[in-house]
Order: C-alpha cells, then structure tokens, then sequence
C-alpha cells in the first residue's frame, strides 16, 4: 500500500503578473521565492520559482510550475503541476503532483520518485508540503 513520507516544507512569498485574458481564463504569473527546511539536509535551502497560472472565471486555477531548491552543486530542480481554488480574495488551496531533477550526489535517488503537494497561500504568503509517495 502506497503511503507518504515527509520530505521538506517551503514557506515564501509570491508576486504576481496579470499576462493575459485567454480563452481557457486569465493567465497569470506568480513569481516565488523563499526557504525550504528538511530532514535531508541541514538548515534551509533558498526556493525560487515560477507558477505558471491560467485562473478561470469560477476561481479554479490550473497550475504549472517550474521551480529550484539549493543552490549550485546541491540544486533540486522540480516541475508539478496541479488545481489551485480560490478560498478568499488573495487565498488559494493548491494542490500539486512534484517531480524532480536532482544532480549526482547524495539528492540523485529523487530522480526517480515522484511526491505530491498541498499548501496555502494567503495575502502572497506562501506555505507548502511536499511529500514522497513511497510503495
């Protein structure tokens, strides 16, 4: 039975960018940054990334993420995608499928695992946790 193990939290801020209206609704980047903690490594690592966003008029956000843990040699590249709703003005509930690219070294066994994300956002405060799908 498939079952989840914690692999680290991220809390930060965003900014957004109104591109524009599409068919499929508003695209909007969200710009992020801030730190992420784990029981993998000491201390924090720096986070930064991109949210790719189309919002629909409904308030249901599909999201596409492009995003790096770490820095130089320790870096943790990842992409999820994922649903985001609406729970106020400037709060969201997003909820996202992670993978990762990881260089050699003691973070390469991620390469091949995948792990899931829920979070909050609210007033540009961003808090998730991301977990390993273990079998």
């Amino acid at each position: 039975m498939a079952h989840l193990e914690h692999f680290c939290t991220i809390a930060g801020s965003l900014r957004g960018r109104p591109v524009a209206a599409a068919p499929a609704g508003m695209r909007i980047d969200f710009s992020f940054e801030g730190t992420a903690t784990s029981p993998y490594w000491e201390g924090e690592r720096p986070v930064s990334g991109v949210d790719y966003v189309t919002m629909r008029s409904d308030g249901n956000m599909s999201l596409d993420i492009r995003a790096v843990i770490g820095e130089k040699r320790e870096s943790i590249g990842y992409t999820a995608t994922g649903v985001s709703i609406s729970t106020s003005k400037t709060g969201a509930r997003p909820r996202e499928l992670v993978v990762f690219q990881a260089s050699e070294g003691d973070m390469s066994w991620l390469n091949d695992e995948i792990a899931v994300c829920l979070g909050s956002i609210e007033d540009g405060v961003v808090s998730l946790e991301i977990s390993i799908v273990r079998d």
